[in-house]
């Protein structure tokens, strides 16, 4: 969002196009800080629906947040959420992990990555993450090494066996966990998610890779005995609309998106 990204410049004060800006973010080592402002932006959905319902708004929302870590933002608001209020929460894609830190949350797992631009971003923060100098070259055969590492980190971070599934399931209590805890504070509780495939349909695919001993009976209670959160998988063909160009400086939603969601949200929810 531009009211959040101070853009790289070149000599005559014009911000650079993408390409230009990242040779000039590796040749000159900047920081991320001195890129990313670390506040919601006013063109972002949340905003932009609490203008059209004429009420405040509290952004919680962090950058590459992955289950825990938006579980954990809610948490840390629920002392502050009254019974008048309005809460969405907006769940990431299930199969993204981070780890957590006090300072800050790194996603160094990713399972899809864009091969041009982004891509080039996920190799820098690995170096940054582990305190390593920027990489100064690329090579075709060195970004395919890492990716695979990652696919391969993904799904086998907990160890064999699978242990996508493990973070599934885990992923999918710790929602349901958080749906109830919100909803005893007498609010009305949206969940929307950036994903377009239901969770236990994800997890169900999890499990067929599984040793066939590890697949039945179900010990642990079955998901679709339990999992009972209403999350709209729907919505999200808005945000995340073809036809509408991606935001400048990056491959995410842009102001439009944005606006058109805001839109979409205030007709299905409170029309």
């Amino acid at each position: 969002m531009p009211d959040v990204v101070k853009p790289l410049l070149d000599d005559q004060g014009k911000p650079l196009p993408p390409d230009l800006a990242l040779q000039k973010i590796e040749k000159l080592n900047i920081p991320w800080t001195d890129i990313h402002l670390y506040q919601p932006s006013n063109y972002a959905w949340p905003k932009v629906l609490a203008d059209k319902l004429a009420i405040p708004v509290e952004n919680h929302a962090r950058r590459g947040a992955c289950f825990q870590q938006i579980a954990r933002q809610c948490a840390a608001a629920q002392a502050t959420i009254a019974p008048d209020d309005v809460v969405i929460v907006m769940w990431t894609y299930i199969s993204r992990l981070s780890l957590q830190w006090p300072a800050r949350t790194a996603v160094p797992f990713c399972t899809i990555a864009n091969p041009n631009w982004a891509w080039k971003t996920v190799i820098l923060g690995f170096n940054k993450f582990f305190g390593l100098e920027p990489s100064k070259t690329s090579t075709k055969d060195a970004e395919d090494r890492i990716q695979q590492y990652i696919e391969k980190s993904t799904k086998e971070t907990y160890l064999d066996p699978l242990g996508v599934y493990n973070q599934y399931y885990n992923n999918m209590v710790l929602q349901t966990m958080t749906d109830g805890f919100l909803r005893a504070t007498g609010a009305r509780v949206i969940h929307l998610s950036v994903e377009m495939d239901p969770v236990l349909g994800q997890l169900e695919s999890a499990r067929s890779q599984l040793d066939p001993t590890l697949r039945e009976p179900y010990n642990i209670p079955d998901p679709a005995e339990w999992y009972r959160v209403p999350v709209d998988y729907d919505s999200c063909y808005v945000l995340l609309d073809p036809s509408i160009p991606p935001a400048e400086n990056d491959m995410h939603p842009s102001v439009a998106h944005h606006a058109n969601f805001a839109e979409h949200i205030h007709k299905l929810y409170f029309k």
